[in-house]
């Protein structure tokens, strides 16, 4: 939106925090060049504007930009676990924080975390997986 559109009464859509959907809302207080508030026009609920290069949208964008890709992970989680030997990935065993496994389907990881008693984290090529363990 440009500075010129930005009076009271100007439609613009955000995201409704009561309707949970990007909506039409009405600007109805505005400060200098800025949005104050604004209010939804299906369910009338005002609320303070946040604009979409807010700070979630910028810490997502960081977080996109700092993802590192899957393979470039998996490939440093295997040079740190290549000492280690290769275990045969069943979900009756329990594993440690950073085993190596050799699975059916993923091919070969690494363990990353233990969510839970009998849950662990595998980092593989493709990607990070849930598998069941210790059953």
């Amino acid at each position: 939106m440009t500075p010129a559109a930005i009076v009271v009464g100007t439609e613009l859509r955000a995201r409704c925090s009561t309707c949970k959907r990007t909506q039409s809302h009405v600007i109805t207080s505005i400060s200098g060049k800025r949005i104050d508030q604004i209010q939804c026009k299906i369910c009338s609920k005002a609320r303070k504007y946040r604009a979409q290069d807010g700070a979630e949208a910028k810490a997502k964008r960081r977080l996109q930009e700092a993802a590192v890709p899957p393979e470039v992970m998996w490939k440093k989680l295997m040079d740190a676990a290549s000492a280690k030997k290769t275990i045969v990935y069943t979900f009756d065993k329990q594993y440690q924080v950073h085993d190596l496994i050799n699975h059916d389907t993923f091919g070969l990881g690494v363990v990353t975390s233990l969510p839970g008693p009998d849950k662990a984290r595998v980092a593989f090529k493709e990607g990070e997986l849930l598998l069941i363990c210790n059953r």
